[in-house]
This record gives C-alpha cells, structure tokens and sequence, in this order.
C-alpha cells in the first residue's frame, strides 16, 4: 500500500513538474502571452466631441457588450490629453487627433493607429467678435486668440496665420480648453477662438452671428479622428482589439442607415442640442477606415513642429511604422486603402 501511495505522488509531481517547466517554456517563448493579458474591460480615454460618434452609437446600441466589452469612459477636453493619458498608462485605447500623433511619433513613443473613424476638413474654425474690430482675417493681428495647446486647432492656427502674412507673435496668443472658449469670448476677455466644433457652433447661438465673424477654410487642415493604443496594449489583447473594431464597425453601419437615431445618440453623449448637432454631423465623415491621410498629414505636421521649434528633431519619423492595419484588413479588407 505504501510503494502504491509513493508511486502515485511520484506520477503526481512528475507531472507538476512537467507542466511548470513547460509553461515556463511557451510563456518564454511568447505563444500564450496574450492568452494570459487579455481583457475584456477597457478603459478609453475619448474627448466626447461629434468627432467620437462611432463610439457613441456603439456604446448605446450595445454592440461592446455584445463582443464581450465593458467600457469605461475617462472624458478629456482634447485628443491631445486623452492621447497623454494613454501613454502615461493611464488609460487602454484614445480617441484623438492627427497631430498629437505626429507630436507623439516626434517623441519616439510606441503607439500604434488602429483605425481612423472620422474626417473633416472644416471642423475647426475662426470665431471673432466683431465689435472687437475683427472684419477680416488681418484683423486679428495684436488681438486676443485663444486655442488649445499640442493639438489639431494650435497646427491650424500657425497655419491661419501664415497664409494672411502673419506669426504666432502677431497676436496674443492663449491656451483654453474648448468648454472654456465660449464663456470668455462672451465676456470679452478674448477677441477670438480657434477650435472645433461645437464651440463654434455654440458660440453663434449663444453670441448671435450676426455679432461674430467665422472664418472656416476648407483648405488649410483636414483633421483625421483616430483610435490608438500603445504597442505593448496591442501585443497583449489583441482580440480585445479586434472586438472593438468590430463593434464599431457596426456602428458605422448603423449610422449609415439610421441617421436620425445617431444623431440622437451623438447628441446624449456630447451633450449638444440637436438643432446645432445637425450642421455639424453634416461636415463630418464617419467611417472606420485607414487611408494615406493619417501617414501624409502626420508627415506635414512634423515638419511644422521641427520649423517652429517644437520637436528638437532633425528629421521626420516613418510614421508609416505606426499604423497598423492588421485588425482592419481581416475585418473588412476594402477600408484599408494604403498605397
């Protein structure tokens, strides 16, 4: 009876034994790691713009919970600060714009771009006061301009600037958050904002417009709405990616056939009336995609910062090595048009 027991545990440890050493092997090797890692609760750093409506409708229709997901939403002021967020390690996936991506991809950081999920090229615009002496572009020059800092409207404001002979010193420049654009350009205390939607919008019914001027170039910058993840997050959860690309590419199908309902949707989660949403869904296109743009304006974005001083770099990153298109190409193959 004894040599039977002792038989039996020597069979038991050898196959602990056996076992441990041969996870230890395939966790050495990498097979099981993402196994180990993957989640199914996310935390999404999001600025809840129009911009962001994919997710939105994704989140109210159920469609995350459906792929197993359960969000939770961290609201930052900009893309530029959700972004931050995420490589700092405070959050799993961002929303944000183009240019903090080229900033991030200056900085050597290993983020990864998973889809692009809105385009405008008239999102962000110039709101002035005319009894501020502002009639024409010229005439913001020694005014009071606000804008955000690091992110899509501080690129568009140089660039604003420079097409009417003018510099960043011509005016007197401010840093806001969006939320805080309207109320002090109400006061008074600025002249003008620069920004995207909604405070222009809100600004124009809150002010009146026939008490502001708006300037809105279509042809200055054309900004990209993303979802980005940092590479050791992808590596690790990767069907919690995919999961997530799926849901809003049901999102986007939804949208497309029930504009009426999204727009009711996108208003619940931004928080902005219907009546002005209206105008400012329509400038916008929603659709989970990765094309040329998100290498190209990254690209035009980087030689801008190097220029002015923002990046100490001397040359621009490949930013081609920050997209992935993995997940988008197995999950619907004509949404990746890189050449």
């Amino acid at each position: 009876m004894d040599n039977r027991f002792k038989l039996i545990m020597g069979i038991i440890m050898g196959l602990v034994v056996i076992v441990g050493v041969s996870l230890l092997f395939i966790n050495k090797g990498g097979v099981t790691s993402r196994a180990i890692y993957e989640i199914n609760e996310v935390d999404l750093a999001i600025n809840p713009i129009p911009n962001s409506a994919l997710v939105f409708i994704a989140e109210e229709k159920g469609y995350f919970s459906e792929q197993g997901l359960k969000i939770n939403y961290h609201n930052f002021p900009t893309g530029k600060l959700a972004l931050d967020v995420l490589i700092g390690g405070g959050a799993d996936i961002a929303t944000t714009a183009d240019v903090p991506i080229a900033l991030a991809g200056l900085a050597d950081q290993d983020i990864s771009v998973l889809a692009t999920i809105e385009y405008s090229n008239n999102n962000i615009q110039v709101v002035a006061r005319k009894d501020s002496g502002i009639k024409y572009p010229l005439d913001l020059k020694n005014k009071k301009v606000a804008t955000t800092k690091g992110g899509g409207p501080f690129f568009f404001t140089h660039k604003f600037l420079e097409r009417y002979g003018m510099d960043v010193s011509d005016v007197k420049l401010v840093h806001l958050n969006p939320s805080d654009m309207v109320a002090a350009l109400i006061k008074g205390d600025i002249d003008a904002f620069i920004v995207f939607e909604p405070s222009p919008a809100v600004a124009k019914k809150e002010i009146g417009e026939d008490k502001i001027i708006t300037f809105a170039p279509t042809d200055i910058y054309g900004e990209t709405w993303n979802i980005v993840v940092m590479d050791n997050f992808e590596t690790q959860n990767s069907e919690t990616i995919k999961k997530f690309i799926k849901a809003l590419l049901k999102a986007e199908d939804f949208l497309e056939k029930n504009p009426d309902k999204s727009l009711e949707i996108v208003s619940k989660y931004s928080e902005i009336d219907k009546t002005l949403l209206v105008d400012i869904m329509k400038k916008q296109q929603y659709e989970v995609v990765l094309n040329n743009l998100i290498i190209d304006y990254p690209k035009q974005e980087a030689e801008w910062a190097i220029d002015i001083g923002i990046s100490s770099r001397d040359s621009i990153p490949n930013y081609r090595k920050l997209v992935n298109e993995v997940y988008l190409r197995e999950l619907k193959p004509s949404a990746v048009q890189i050449s």
